[in-house]
């Protein structure tokens, strides 16, 4: 049934996203074109410099910032032993799948790269909120790894989950320099255990268990919070980025889930303009945290 309802589904979403189009940029100055939000009048702005712009933009936000990022000055290479392609990233290198192209790596890398810019609303961490040294990390949806692998030194152990069976050998040897301090879990995150997938709650219950959980997961993050409500429930210090962008409402929804257990809840800078209805402008990311910083292991170290 599911395989007849798929396409459907999708062709209905097509025949709705071509007639919310019509008349989105009118729709969004009336409901915007007043507002006294510096980071709504931002983007109005955008929007009014660049008439050219089909919307909604999707995954690319709507500032000119953004074109600092093209994917030809990235440099792809070849690795000799093993043959996949990769980027340096710092003076690490980061691999990708063996059936990626060299412009491929750099459209996903140029966009990585843009995400993470400390003013993208795709940023996970920035303003205050950070990952500590000392941190058991998760990265649910990890695909290329670029994100952990700029936090990786500063972390005590790091689990990447990736459904992905492509990206399995390339993460692996990203991460083959870290040991045994990275796992690289082949499953998916959800709300039930289950064939290919697990709850954190349950992966984590005989490991120590972590302070930083980010989430990317294509509109499905709320199952990955229901399957870790023990965690979320009981744990000291924890700091959790996630995307609230794949759904319109889902910044409000985990708001209020995360701030009744306690959670200091922040947002990442700026919006995306995805949709077609209300509301037309999204949060990004959604920060919630609890605790107070653990003591760097440096420095655990010199004071024992």
């Amino acid at each position: 049934m599911n395989k007849v309802l798929r396409p459907l589904i999708q062709v209905a979403e097509q025949v709705v996203l071509q007639h919310g189009r019509k008349g989105l940029r009118q729709r969004i100055q009336q409901q915007y074109g007043n507002s006294p939000d510096a980071d709504i009048r931002e983007v109005v702005a955008f929007l009014n410099r660049h008439a050219e712009l089909e919307l909604p933009m999707g995954m690319i936000p709507p500032y000119d910032w953004t074109g600092d990022y093209a994917p030809e000055r990235i440099c792809v290479e070849r690795d000799a032993g093993n043959g996949l392609l990769y980027v340096k990233v710092k003076e690490y290198k980061a691999f990708f799948p063996r059936g990626f192209s060299p412009a491929e790596v750099q459209r996903a890398v140029s966009i990585g790269q843009m995400e993470q810019d400390e003013r993208s609303p795709h940023c996970y961490v920035g303003k205050g909120f950070n990952v500590d040294e000392g941190d058991v990390a998760v990265f649910i949806g990890a695909s290329d790894g670029l994100f952990c692998l700029s936090l990786v030194e500063r972390l005590a152990r790091a689990h990447l989950f990736e459904p992905n069976r492509d990206w399995h050998e390339p993460l692996r040897a990203t991460f083959a320099p870290w040991g045994n301090k990275v796992e690289v879990v082949p499953l998916a995150v959800g709300a039930k255990d289950g064939e290919g997938r697990v709850r954190l709650d349950t992966f984590f219950k005989e490991r120590p268990r972590p302070n930083y959980i980010q989430v990317d997961v294509d509109g499905v993050e709320q199952d990955v919070l229901a399957g870790a409500r023990g965690i979320l429930q009981h744990a000291g210090k924890l700091r959790l980025s996630i995307c609230t962008y794949h759904k319109r409402l889902d910044f409000q929804k985990f708001e209020r889930l995360l701030g009744g257990l306690g959670y200091r809840i922040r947002h990442s800078p700026g919006f995306f303009l995805i949709g077609v209805r209300m509301p037309y402008l999204r949060r990004g990311i959604l920060y919630a945290s609890r605790g107070t910083p653990q003591t760097p292991a440096r420095a655990r170290r010199a004071n024992a």
